[in-house]
């Protein structure tokens, strides 16, 4: 089943379904979610939960699971992408991912009462999920709403999220040695900050705020940070700030100067240092040398 906008209330919809629509602004009420995959293919969709907020745009998509409360908002042009899975469907459809094979037979068909149950995040896109989710979108797009073929793209989508909830995991274990609940807190915290990083990267953000938002210590934090994502917090707040001033430099006009304040960085020749230090060339001659390259291939096509 696929709408062209949120129904008036997701918990009577009693099936799969997909709600994908674009719109200039939208506001959805507080409700009781499914199991639901949030993506947005242009634009910026934030999510709130009892417990924070989610900024969901184009470079990821966000896991809700059953009986999450949800409200969302979008304020400016967006195209919201929305997959939502009927409990029963996705519990009986984990239950066949874990049960092993000389067990089928005689299990296939009992009730299963636990919920699936997933780390509740923004997740980058990923070649587990994200190719399937864009064949969705263009059947979508084409008002391509075949039953059987939808249904095996639901049941692909559960197979990859198990794979990548495994691949998770594997990475909490790695932390230090706690126990696993333990673990698991922390990487949901630095999670947390590394998604506060991601919304506010071009802010005047410190090691203080951002150990804040998870809610440790400076010297834990930078330790347990460094064990998840092999970079420093300084380290990944300056990946992102080079990488929007790429694009700044390739698609717009704007001074030097202006970029450099725009995503964050204080002193110019700091910033021309770390982007020269990056790609071998100060920022002015990169975008001169990416102007002559577009400029050949628009002419050689």
């Amino acid at each position: 089943m696929i709408l062209r906008r949120y129904p008036e209330s997701i918990q009577n919809v009693k099936d799969n379904f997909i709600v994908h629509f674009t719109a200039e602004s939208s506001e959805l009420s507080r409700h009781i979610t499914p199991l639901t995959l949030k993506c947005s293919m242009k634009g910026l969709e934030k999510f709130n939960t009892p417990e924070r907020t989610y900024g969901v745009n184009t470079g990821n998509f966000l896991i809700l699971n059953e009986g999450q409360q949800c409200e969302s908002l979008i304020e400016n042009s967006s195209e919201s992408f929305s997959i939502y899975f009927k409990p029963e469907f996705a519990n009986t459809a984990l239950k066949s991912l874990i049960t092993p094979s000389d067990r089928m037979l005689n299990h296939s068909f009992k009730t299963v009462s636990q919920p699936v149950t997933f780390f509740e995040k923004l997740y980058p896109h990923n070649y587990y999920l994200s190719p399937v989710i864009m064949k969705m979108r263009l059947a979508s797009k084409f008002n391509f709403d075949d039953e059987n073929w939808l249904k095996e793209r639901y049941f692909e989508l559960l197979e990859n999220l198990l794979k990548l909830h495994r691949e998770l995991y594997k990475d909490i274990e790695k932390l230090p040695p706690v126990k696993l609940s333990t673990k698991s807190e922390l990487y949901r915290r630095v999670s947390r900050a590394k998604e506060y990083i991601d919304m506010e990267f071009t802010d005047n953000l410190t090691l203080k705020r951002i150990s804040k938002e998870a809610c440790l210590s400076q010297f834990h934090f930078l330790r347990i940070f460094k064990s998840v994502y092999k970079q420093t917090p300084h380290q990944y707040l300056t990946k992102k700030r080079i990488e929007k001033a790429v694009e700044l430099l390739k698609r717009t006009d704007m001074p030097v100067t202006g970029i450099c304040f725009e995503i964050g960085f204080e002193s110019v020749s700091s910033f021309s240092i770390m982007f020269k230090t990056k790609f071998g060339l100060p920022p002015e001659t990169f975008r001169e040398s990416y102007r002559k390259h577009m400029a050949k291939f628009k002419m050689f096509k």
